[in-house]
């Protein structure tokens, strides 16, 4: 009777090692689970933003080009410069401006209103139409 009490005793033993052995492998699991879940709501909530984000450049792309469209319609209802006006070299008193004697001027007038050095945007796009039209 004694080795029939041992015995159970025994399988009792291994069945409660293989009860300890799946419970820690669920623990895992579900830790491993939980990663994946987490994981998986990280990705859906990036994906929302970069969703969002698109729909955003999107918009202002679409708006960016409808204004680009209406200022070209603006330009091409407009005479033209060398219509109205005179050529700036007349108004200057300059009679031929070589390309060199441009591309110093336009450094010179970046130095001084180039919005990345603190100067007046639309200065700087004054200067450049002005000086778009010595170049011709």
């Amino acid at each position: 009777m004694a080795s029939e009490h041992d015995t159970t005793e025994y399988k009792h033993r291994i069945l409660y090692s293989e009860l300890e052995a799946a419970n820690a492998l669920n623990r895992k699991l579900m830790r491993q689970l939980k990663q994946a879940q987490a994981a998986a709501a990280e990705a859906s909530r990036a994906h929302a933003k970069m969703v969002a984000t698109l729909t955003e450049t999107m918009r202002e792309n679409t708006a960016l080009t409808t204004e680009r469209d209406l200022w070209k319609a603006r330009a091409m209802r407009q005479p033209s410069l060398s219509e109205t006006y005179l050529h700036i070299s007349h108004l200057l008193g300059i009679d031929d401006v070589t390309e060199e004697e441009v591309r110093v001027i336009r450094k010179a007038i970046a130095r001084l209103h180039h919005p990345d050095t603190g100067g007046d945007a639309e200065r700087m796009k004054a200067w450049n139409v002005a000086l778009d039209r010595l170049d011709i």
